[in-house]
């Protein structure tokens, strides 16, 4: 075998296993990111929400839910599902199931959510409306919400509808280019964080330069419709 053909075997095989090892590496530091999902907070505050996970050690992060509810999962209990198509791309668990009708396109919908990412091992929370105390509200269909979200109220694609007073948490991999999540060039369309947190929201999922895009994790809970009598279709 000429010395030529030989180099250029030994180039192609170093080439390849470098690829190899550094897939490996990628899913493990992704699954690292995503353990913060199982981790559970012990002990909360008495006027807290609850379906709760720790996000860092010193300061334990509530999510959506009453503590006070036997019916609302804790993140240690949740169990993940993926859509027909998307893989890893398209997550979800139900902490709680909600009861009525589903909605559908030209509903309005209005939700609460909290926004965190797995860009760290621990995982960062973005940003929260029951910590702005205003909802997140849309019609379904009018291309204003990320198209992973309306996946996770309407459903589709292997993934059944929310239902009102519903709780789902929705994993998006953006990094999968299936426009779930945001447009990295056009930082939208909504929801998008207000006030302080818009900085850290950009810099996470509309960052072009990151080597890398975190996973997008929604905490939702559809609004029942004594819930947002104060706030459909109103400003802001």
């Amino acid at each position: 075998m000429a010395i030529q053909t030989r180099i250029l075997l030994a180039v192609i095989s170093f080439l390849y296993l470098g690829e190899t090892i550094m897939a490996l590496h990628m899913n493990m530091v992704m699954e690292q990111r995503r353990g913060f999902l199982t981790r559970v907070v012990a002990t909360a505050p008495a006027t807290a929400f609850g379906f709760y996970t720790a996000f860092n050690n010193n300061s334990p992060l509530l999510l959506l839910g009453n503590t006070n509810n036997n019916n609302v999962a804790n993140a240690a209990d949740l169990v993940f599902y993926s859509s027909s198509s998307g893989g890893k791309s398209f997550q979800y668990a139900d902490a709680k199931m909600g009861e009525g009708d589903p909605k559908k396109v030209g509903d309005p919908v209005v939700i609460n959510y909290v926004m965190s990412s797995t860009g760290l091992a621990n995982g960062v929370k973005i940003y929260s409306t029951t910590d702005s105390g205003v909802p997140y509200q849309w019609v379904l269909g009018d291309k204003s919400t990320i198209a992973g979200l309306e996946q996770a109220i309407m459903g589709g694609d292997g993934v059944p509808p929310m239902l009102p007073g519903g709780i789902r948490r929705v994993i998006i991999n953006g990094a999968s280019g299936n426009n779930l999540g945001y447009d990295v060039n056009e930082c939208g369309p909504g929801p998008v964080p207000r006030g302080d947190t818009y900085n850290r929201f950009k810099n996470t999922f509309c960052n072009p330069t990151r080597p890398d895009t975190p996973e997008l994790v929604l905490d939702v809970k559809l609004l029942l419709p004594s819930q947002i009598s104060t706030y459909l279709l109103a400003d802001e």
